[in-house]
């Protein structure tokens, strides 16, 4: 089986251009939203206004991120990564959050003032296939933390604000024409690999690809709150 494309938010411009953050596992899951600004215009006599369309607004992707580094795990060049302090990457993204001074406001008013930098969120080995984007929020919760007290697994929920328009773009979908990413999953008291195999494959005989990729040699000994990979199928 080829190596998984793990997913990364890079920096693309000022004082942290090309600064990446990688994914420890891809979302199970992500929501993108869209809507456009309409004004209604005068209609004597009717029920329902003129509507001028006046602009669209951005694409918002929100997803949620699990930073674990309670176990090891294989980096995108495929090299094991023991544990670390996941506050490493965490506070990576708010550094790509904070007003960059280096960068000037896109519409000009006032060449003093910074802002955030942009960013790429990738998932896929194909590089035009993408979503440039600002970090909008980024909301942490640290729910693991080693004997010393340093949190070695934290979930991240991210909202992404398009930053341009993908007219001026080829693929900008970060799944589309992309190989499947390896998922996470917590399991839930009563979960059992069976039932895992059948939520996430549509067949519950492939519980062992999910044992495997775990290493557990006993299916039954399943904890709540550990985290298993999910493979592609």
């Amino acid at each position: 089986m080829s190596q998984v494309s793990i997913g990364n938010i890079t920096c693309t411009e000022g004082k942290h251009n090309n600064e990446k953050v990688e994914f420890h596992y891809n979302p199970a899951e992500y929501t993108v939203a869209k809507a456009n600004k309409y004004n209604p215009a005068a209609n004597k006599g009717g029920n329902v206004p003129n509507w001028e369309f006046s602009g669209g607004n951005p694409r918002l992707v929100s997803l949620e991120l699990l930073f674990d580094s309670s176990m090891p795990r294989d980096n995108d060049q495929g090299k094991e990564v023991q544990e670390q302090d996941v506050r490493v990457d965490i506070n990576k993204l708010f550094d790509f959050m904070l007003v960059d001074d280096t960068l000037k406001q896109q519409d000009g008013r006032d060449s003093h003032m910074g802002r955030p930098p942009k960013c790429r969120l990738q998932w896929a080995r194909d590089t035009k296939n993408h979503f440039p984007c600002y970090i909008a929020s980024c909301d942490v919760k640290y729910v693991l933390f080693n004997g010393d007290g340093v949190p070695v697994r934290a979930r991240a929920r991210m909202v992404l604000h398009e930053a341009v328009d993908p007219e001026n773009l080829g693929g900008t979908n970060p799944t589309s024409r992309g190989e499947p990413g390896r998922k996470a999953w917590q399991v839930q008291e009563g979960d059992r690999l069976d039932w895992i195999a059948y939520r996430e494959y549509g067949d519950a005989n492939e519980w062992r690809r999910i044992a495997d990729a775990n290493h557990l040699f006993d299916p039954l000994n399943l904890r709540p709150g550990m985290t298993l990979v999910v493979p592609p199928r």
